[in-house]
């Protein structure tokens, strides 16, 4: 890892809200590519969490539940879960409800348990077609950072988004060599599909240098093919950081900063440049007060808080053990 400028590997919560696609064809990207459903999706794949939200909202009367879904999911990527908790009251009977629970568990931490029993509940009784049920109940076992558990919900399924997460889980895991496993099975599955293709760079950012040119081409590939998001930015960063290339990093995460000035992964990759090239503690200080104020129940945050705090009781025990 470059520090914790791999916390793009590591994805942000708003990366672990994959789309979610009817069981009922793991090809439905190559089927109709005029669909709202397909631009939807693939907007949302990339990042371009609006634009997603843009493609669904002129149906968003009368729609079914999948394709809401990616406005929803949009929303909370966008850090606006309050619209879900508005539209989507708790005595909903669609598969939609499932949205809020993951709204909730973001935004109630404590309760994090008391909703994946009603998730897993959900799953264990129902037929889900969508996909919905099963999908968010492995987004909130990776917020509660139980990627075991999130594994088990996804496991066998032929699912390109369930797969992709299982892709995210097993390299939270550091399980590298299965991650590349199973992104050679979504390949048979379909070899050009978005997610599939976003896998590989995953992989390819984890495995080390060696890999890392391969991720830069898709993004940049991605980039070209539909247009830059800080998403698609932030994992050429992470390549160029990886090889050393400062000037580069620093130019496309600016690029970044540009589409979405307080972004999450933005942020973090900035923080990072600015330390490997020596720059200001200010900088990087700035930097660091605009994570916490922007994303304070963010896991970077929280992570970063408990070392400070394990960091200052070994200070302490140890000026303690020099002046006996």
């Amino acid at each position: 890892q470059i520090f914790c400028s791999f916390h793009f590997v590591n994805f942000c919560i708003s990366s672990y809200i994959l789309p979610i696609t009817s069981n009922k064809s793991n090809m439905s990207q190559e089927e109709d590519t005029n669909s709202t459903l397909f631009y939807a999706r693939n907007e949302y794949y990339i990042g371009n969490f609006m634009g997603s939200v843009n493609f669904v909202l002129p149906e968003s009367s009368g729609s079914g539940s999948e394709l809401l879904s990616y406005m929803y999911l949009s929303y909370l990527a966008m850090d606006s879960g309050r619209l879900i908790a508005n539209d989507i009251k708790e005595n909903n009977n669609t598969p939609l409800l499932a949205l809020r629970y993951i709204h909730e568990a973001f935004e109630q931490p404590n309760k994090v348990e008391d909703i994946l029993n009603k998730l897993t509940d959900k799953v264990a009784g129902e037929e889900d077609e969508t996909n919905i049920w099963r999908i968010a109940t492995a987004i909130v076992y990776c917020y509660d950072e139980q990627f075991e558990n999130a594994l088990k919900i996804l496991h066998g399924s032929t699912n390109l988004e369930s797969m992709a997460l299982s892709v995210q889980c097993l390299l939270r895991l550091n399980r590298i060599d299965l991650a590349k496993q199973l992104v050679a099975k979504m390949q048979e599955i379909s070899d050009d599909h978005t997610l599939t293709q976003l896998a590989q760079a995953w992989v390819a950012l984890s495995s080390g240098t060696e890999s890392m040119q391969d991720a830069f081409h898709i993004y940049q590939e991605f980039c070209e093919k539909y247009k830059p998001t800080p998403l698609l930015l932030n994992g050429q960063a992470v390549v160029h950081l990886g090889l050393e290339r400062y000037e580069e990093a620093e130019s496309v995460l600016r690029e970044s900063m540009t589409k979405k000035h307080n972004d999450y992964d933005t942020l973090i990759n900035m923080m990072v440049l600015a330390h490997l090239t020596g720059k200001s503690q200010e900088t990087i200080q700035r930097y660091w007060e605009q994570l916490r104020q922007f994303y304070p129940k963010s896991q970077f945050v929280k992570d970063f808080d408990k070392k400070s705090d394990e960091f200052d009781k070994l200070c302490l025990k140890y000026s303690i053990d020099s002046a006996a």
